[in-house]
């Protein structure tokens, strides 16, 4: 996102040289949709995994800028291209080069979707030309069954998908969390009714929202994409935010509490007809024996982690 921004900002002078990773196989420095932006005086910004084949597409990407023509440039990652670039992984890499003309709008509203934290796909169409489009809300549904870039019959998609973490209660613990999760590429997003601790979560959070817990978290209006974790100064108080959090599409509920705390609250909210049994994690976080704030946090964005590319947190 980075690189795409930086294609925003220069774009508006004159034409650039796009390179994109759109598929590997195998070991590889290099992911899928990873990107370099390069000028006629060369790299600009960002990176395709550095070495030989970084240096190569640097230099083929001089000359798309002069033809106008893209091309798909692959890469096997075996002892030749170790002997100039010092590392065999043994994997292939393909990677897209292309110019890319102002104004370019595709990615000026792929970067203003992810800064106000919309879903949404990139997609691009490489034949004689490459066709970008970018799609949000319902219309971008069908290719987010999956978060991973991919490449599939000319059509390179592209997933932009911007998790949060919503941590309702900013005591210690929860600041920890915010930290963390800061850290793992969360928007990180607090709810706190006491202005004291909200005043410490702004250090760690994206978002802080000083209001009646429940009425925070209505207001985050949250959805598939983001995580929830309730850790309040209370019984009562974690019990209503809990049951207000299922009710949303949240993808993850989570819940600090001892083993006969989560028994208790999960036998409350059973008993009013609450589904506790798929989404809701209590204890929170993966079994480390974590003790300290610091300790609990790593667990409970490890299980986050897991239930995001794994699709399952058991501890």
């Amino acid at each position: 996102m980075r690189t795409l921004k930086e294609l925003c900002r220069r774009i508006t002078d004159e034409p650039c040289a796009l390179a994109t990773v759109i598929a590997t196989e195998g070991s590889s420095p290099s992911e899928a949709s990873m990107r370099m932006l390069v000028g006629r005086e060369g790299r600009v910004a960002g990176t395709i995994g550095g070495g030989h084949v970084e240096a190569t597409v640097e230099a083929k990407a001089r000359e798309v800028l002069d033809s106008g023509r893209p091309e798909i440039l692959s890469f096997t990652l075996d002892d030749d291209v170790a002997e100039e670039g010092g590392l065999i992984c043994g994997g292939t890499v393909r990677i897209l080069v292309e110019r890319v003309q102002p104004p370019a709008t595709w990615a000026q509203d792929a970067c203003r979707a992810a800064q106000f934290g919309r879903r949404g796909v990139l997609l691009a169409r490489i034949g004689e030309t490459v066709e970008h489009r970018f799609l949000a809300g319902e219309d971008a549904g069908p290719y987010l069954g999956s978060e991973e870039p991919r490449f599939e019959d000319g059509l390179f998609i592209e997933p932009l998908v911007m998790p949060r973490c919503i941590i309702v209660g900013a005591g210690h613990v929860g600041r920890a969390v915010a930290r963390v999760a800061g850290v793992a590429g969360y928007r990180v997003c607090v709810v706190e009714d006491r202005e004291d601790q909200a005043s410490k979560a702004k250090d760690v959070a994206d978002t802080v929202i000083t209001a009646e817990l429940e009425h925070g978290f209505a207001e985050l209006d949250a959805g598939p994409d983001d995580f929830v974790v309730v850790m309040t100064r209370g019984h009562g108080l974690d019990l209503r935010c809990v049951r207000v959090a299922l009710k949303s599409p949240a993808r993850y509920v989570g819940m600090l509490a001892s083993r006969r705390k989560a028994k208790t609250i999960r036998e409350t909210l059973e008993k009013e007809g609450v589904d506790t049994s798929e989404r809701l994690h209590a204890p929170v976080g993966l079994d480390l024996a974590a003790k300290s704030a610091g300790e609990i946090a790593v667990s409970v964005v490890a299980q986050l982690i897991k239930v995001r590319r794994l699709g399952r947190g058991d501890r």
